[in-house]
């Protein structure tokens, strides 16, 4: 009984080795909002742990869900070692969600670079749902998908996600890219307002 409970288990969980679960992740938080991978970095011991973790169970069911209430913590002021693990947990989830079985190269695509279309305007104004459905289907839009695609579709949805959580608590969505404002704030094209 134990065999086939912890099969079925493998089975529903990523099907990358460690290292690309890392490389994955970490790629995910290059481009989320400053003020929140800044924190990630801070608690990077958290968050590498919760996504190695996640990443070896089966796929939380509602992710939309889980951002919201990640989003509801920082505004509850839940200490944030506790919102970087959850964080981390669902960037778990994704990979262990997205993943196709099986895909030849997906070590070596783990490690990038990524050719991803940037920050949708959903997620920057802090709505988890279109990420959300977008985790949700990419398994079977990925299933005959290069190792560079589903690597990219991870990272871009992990990405989404991040924003989403941080705009819906409230957070700075300035973007990432540092300027020189010493002669008035620059607008920054494509940028989330």
């Amino acid at each position: 009984m134990r065999l086939v409970a912890s099969l079925l288990l493998a089975a529903a969980s990523f099907a990358g080795s460690d290292r690309a679960a890392l490389n994955l992740a970490i790629a995910g938080t290059r481009r989320a909002p400053p003020d929140l991978s800044a924190m990630i970095v801070r608690y990077r011991t958290e968050f590498l742990a919760a996504v190695r973790d996640a990443a070896r169970r089966p796929p939380p069911a509602d992710f939309e869900a889980e951002a919201r209430a990640i989003s509801r913590a920082i505004l509850s002021r839940t200490p944030f070692p506790e919102i970087v693990r959850r964080i981390g947990a669902a960037a778990g989830g994704i990979l262990s969600a997205e993943m196709p079985a099986g895909s030849p190269g997906f070590e070596a695509a783990s490690a990038g670079p990524y050719r991803i279309p940037g920050v949708s305007a959903a997620a920057a104004s802090g709505d988890p749902g279109p990420a959300a459905r977008s985790i949700r289907s990419a398994r079977e839009e990925l299933a005959g998908a290069s190792a560079e695609a589903a690597a990219a579709r991870i990272v871009a949805d992990e990405t989404n996600l991040l924003w989403a959580i941080w705009t819906g608590a409230g957070g700075d969505a300035r973007p990432a890219k540092k300027l020189d404002e010493r002669n008035g704030p620059y607008v920054v094209d494509g940028a989330p307002r």
